[in-house]
């Protein structure tokens, strides 16, 4: 936040800072609206008013439908109608099959005295409106049935899951053929490249991605914990960097990480390649913006500021051909975004705002395609992951694929996956026997075995049952779908015995650790060698499951090469290595959860011996018949397994160090510091239930600015904080330069954290400026004056300059005969000269700044030596309030009694002249 600058500097600085291109720009900023509606089956094999009168669930599932009726039925209409007078205006719709299920239940019941008689009505007039790009308004976009998480999926289920939507949705909302839409929504947002195939193959041209997946996968990332995501593996950073302006730290909304503009704000392509021939499939791309739909969801324009957002990388638009496109992509149905307010009031504000506002557009995903096409060699990676409202969406699906318990082993999410991988493969089986005639048999579960087999199935995948997973019913939700599914399955392979040219089912190969040899959230570094492992399964029996890695030769996957994607590979890679997986079982569930029909093996195996080295790897398992499945090729990166960057003995744990140094304490509320090897540590009491609680830090102290996280009120400027989410125990450091780490303890221990002084700042400060704070949790909560640890407080709901603890960085070095230590690296030596003397001035002894050291400064040396100051860094290495000859001495000894220093080094004066010199500059440090 205040960088130190020489003037050269500075003015390169200010080029840089200008905004680029400014009068380049010609065309507004676009945005727009994805509105995501769904309901799943609560019970897979029942209705909803049948699982109501089962008593199944702790609520009434009738209710939760009744209370969202203006978002199924008539405000998303009035929204898009209201602004007709726009000529792209509109929004996409996810609307789930599922729910079109529920609500045709419903409407055939008569529920609530007919209530839901014709619900769809509305989305069928809203669909007839047209943009002047003759598109539809609301875009009924394509999404699977059953909300399936896609990139878990294979693309054969996946394609049942978008071609019964496309069929539903076309049966109940008609319009033309022309209104069927071209794009696609993913459930949660969740993307990955492997869906391409499918996407394609139902022919779908564009999809949605949460933009933070692109951004990770820059090569110069800005990454933060305060993300709540541990750092990209390297395998995934393989597009260009970007200038380091363009990495924008957004203000006024939640966005603990920056933003790439206006890269991840204009859609491009993404690639699949085909392991088995290298053919290439592009899709188009949307980036969905992650911070700015995730705040539009909290209540749209006003919870939003549309505009002071936006303008914070409007200066970034300058490609007209190319405009950035903001896509305020969240539930439709949900909390503040599926409001009467938000489809109503606030989007009628929008309107008036967008209408009168020349540097902005509203519009569809597809006027915006049909209006900038974007170039097919645009092609950009983008990192596996969803969306933020799905505990921030990383790259490993953790939401829907849980560790096991430690003590147990036992996780029902992979059970869950356990479970639905066997069913695949009777139901894929089926399928290759009697094929599915009629999707509209799967709908209504009539037809052939085969056909009633995929009705259970899909209702298994839906990602609803591992979302809610440890309450209600949910954990038994894929396995009842599941055994219902392979019921009927069998009664075709029964009929056909003998017969099986299906290859094995294989889930998506997982690895553990993600980052092998480099980082988590651990203070130190996960260990190079780590498990590959699968859940596999056939009808007829597995033969032999196989682990194939190899090396590629230059740690770098360039995205126009092909050989790390194929099995036969090419010159920038090695052969391939094998490895036998071994199988195991997972625990049995427990009594209170359904047991499976058929269930999965755990496959697993390690690599080992590597580090520093991008590695290529997939699974083969063949089947008792010979039939043979390969996994896509997946990447990873293994570090060096470093010891962590910045830690200097300090633990991570949530416990207050023991080295730590009380600085000042309020209230039964404290603030410790530490000082190692230029690594800064600092601590405060956890913030207990229902409060958030703040460090703050700064070397020199800017103007007062909003408060961060949304709080009330203002703050004096700073250049980095620690803060902690106590109601979810999450903790993580904002606007950071330097390495850091951080944990938060359990109520009655501290949220602490490490941060690299030198990266932070360029060089060790003198001294730096600390306060803690506490806010109430929610959003707009104030300051407690209370909670305030520093200098003082003043009692009111500001955190001012002078409430901040003045350090000095000196005060922290400890043992007397280290005061000459200023940087804290455990010796006294010509790096604390270098420190002290760069207080002197631009030459070192012109104590008058005249820019020459001549006779005159002798007079100012004199004059200044012996007098009073109140600061270490004026040279008072004693502490006793004067610069004297005592000072001198500590230092010119500390010089002495330095073992690192060797004897002939560049420069080093003798004792003697060294305290000649000390004098020069102790008298001559100035303050800042």
């Amino acid at each position: 936040m205040h960088p130190r600058l020489t003037p050269l500097a500075l003015a390169a600085a200010s080029v840089i800072a200008a905004p680029p291109h400014a009068h380049a720009e010609t065309a507004p900023i676009e945005f727009g609206f994805l509105w995501h509606m769904h309901q799943p089956i609560y019970t897979p094999g029942s209705n909803i008013l049948e699982t109501d009168g089962s008593g199944r669930f702790s609520f009434s599932v009738t209710d939760v439908h009744n209370q969202r009726f203006g978002p199924y039925t008539s405000w998303p209409r009035n929204a898009v109608q209201s602004g007709s007078g726009q000529p792209n205006l509109g929004a996409q719709v996810s609307f789930s099959g599922s729910l079109i299920e529920n609500l045709n239940t419903l409407e055939g019941a008569g529920v609530n005295g007919g209530m839901w008689n014709n619900w769809e009505s509305s989305y069928q007039q809203a669909r007839s409106l047209n943009t002047t790009e003759g598109n539809p308004r609301l875009d009924l976009v394509n999404f699977n049935y059953h909300h399936a998480l896609s990139p878990l999926l294979d693309t054969r289920d996946l394609r049942m899951q978008i071609r019964l939507h496309k069929h539903v949705v076309d049966q109940q909302f008609g319009g033309a053929p022309a209104d069927a839409s071209r794009g696609y929504f993913p459930a949660e947002t969740a993307f990955s490249t492997r869906m391409i195939p499918a996407l394609k193959a139902e022919g779908i041209e564009w999809t949605l991605f949460d933009s933070i997946h692109l951004e990770r996968a820059v090569q110069n990332y800005p990454h933060t914990n305060a993300s709540n995501l541990f750092a990209p593996n390297r395998a995934d950073q393989i597009n260009p960097a970007i200038p380091d302006e363009q990495w924008v730290q957004l203000n006024n909304l939640w966005a603990p990480s920056k933003v790439a503009a206006p890269l991840a704000y204009r859609p491009h392509m993404a690639q699949y390649v085909d392991p088995n021939t290298g053919a290439i499939e592009k899709i188009v791309a949307v980036p969905a913006a992650r911070y700015e739909g995730n705040e539009d969801g909290r209540g749209g324009f006003g919870a939003l500021q549309y505009e002071q957002v936006f303008d914070q990388y409007r200066q970034f638009n300058t490609d007209p051909d190319h405009p950035m496109f903001v896509v305020l992509h969240h539930d439709g149905d949900n909390f503040g975004g599926g409001s009467e307010s938000y489809y109503n009031g606030n989007f009628n504000n929008m309107v008036n705002w967008v209408s009168n506002n020349p540097h902005y557009n509203a519009s569809t995903v597809q006027d915006y395609l049909d209006r900038f096409p974007v170039d097919p060699n645009s092609v950009v990676h983008i990192e596996p992951g969803s969306w933020a409202g799905a505990d921030n969406g990383d790259a490993e699906f953790k939401k829907w694929l849980g560790d096991p318990d430690p003590n147990t082993g036992w996780s029902p999410d992979q059970n869950s996956w356990a479970v639905l991988t066997a069913a695949k493969n009777h139901v894929f089986t089926a399928d290759d026997l009697q094929p599915v005639a009629d999707l509209q048999n799967v709908i209504d579960n009539t037809g052939n075995g085969t056909e009633r087999a995929w009705h259970y199935l899909l209702q298994a995948e839906a990602s609803d049952h591992w979302y809610w997973d440890g309450t209600e019913t949910w954990d038994s939700n894929v396995t009842l779908g599941s055994n219902l599914a392979i019921a009927q399955a069998d009664q075709v392979l029964d009929a056909n015995p003998g017969q099986d040219g299906t290859a094995p089912t294989v889930f998506l190969p997982q690895r553990e650790s993600y980052n092998p040899g480099g980082y988590e959230w651990d203070p130190d570094p996960e260990p190079t060698d780590f498990e590959v492992w699968t859940f596999a399964y056939d009808v007829s029996g597995l033969d032999d499951v196989v682990l194939k890695w190899r090396v590629d030769l230059d740690g770098f996957n360039p995205l126009d090469s092909t050989d790390n994607e194929t099995y036969i590979g090419g010159s920038e890679v090695g052969e391939w290595n094998s490895v036998v997986m071994n199988s195991s079982s997972l625990p049995m569930p427990p009594g209170d959860i359904l047991d499976p029909t058929v269930r999965a093996e755990r496959f697993s195996a390690m690599i080992t011996g590597q580090e520093d080295v991008l590695l290529d790897y997939y699974i083969e398992a063949v089947d008792t018949r010979g039939n043979l499945t390969r996994t896509d090729i997946q990447h990873v990166y293994v570090g060096m397994g470093m010891t962590a960057p910045g830690a200097d003995g300090f633990v991570m744990d949530g416990v207050l160090d023991e080295q730590a140094v009380l600085l000042a304490e309020v209230g039964g509320r404290s603030l410790w510091a530490a000082l190692e090897n230029g690594t800064l540590y600092l601590a405060t009491d956890d913030a207990g239930e229902g409060m958030d609680a703040f460090i703050f830090l700064a070397d020199e102290l800017g103007g007062t600015v909003g408060s961060p996280w949304a709080k009330s009120g203002q703050v004096a400027g700073w250049d980095a904080f620690l803060a902690d989410e106590n109601d979810n125990d999450w903790s993580g450091w904002f606007d950071t330069a330097g390495s850091v780490l951080n944990a938060t303890g359990a109520n009655g221990g501290v949220l602490e954290g490490v941060i690299d002084l030198d990266g932070e700042f360029g060089s060790l400060p003198v001294d730096l400026y600390l306060a803690s704070a506490l806010y109430a949790t929610a959003d707009g909560g104030a300051l407690v004056p209370a909670g305030v640890v520093g200098a003082s407080s003043n009692g009111d709901l500001n955190l001012d300059a002078a409430e901040y603890l003045r350090l000095e960085l000196a005060a922290l070095i400890g043992s007397p005969e280290a005061l000459g230590d200023l940087d804290g690296d455990g010796n006294a030596d010509l790096g604390d000269l270098a420190l002290f003397l760069a207080g002197a001035g631009t030459v070192i002894g012109d104590a008058n700044l005249d820019q020459n050291v001549d006779t005159s400064d002798l007079a100012v040396l004199a004059s200044s030596f012996g007098n009073a100051v109140d600061s270490y860094a004026e040279g008072d290495f004693n502490l006793d309030g004067f610069v004297n000859t005592s000072d001198l001495a500590i230092l010119a000894a500390a010089f002495d009694m330095n073992p690192n220093l060797e004897a002939g080094s560049a420069a080093v004066p003798e004792p003697g002249t060294l305290a000649m010199l000390g004098l020069a500059v102790i008298v001559v440090v100035r303050r800042r």
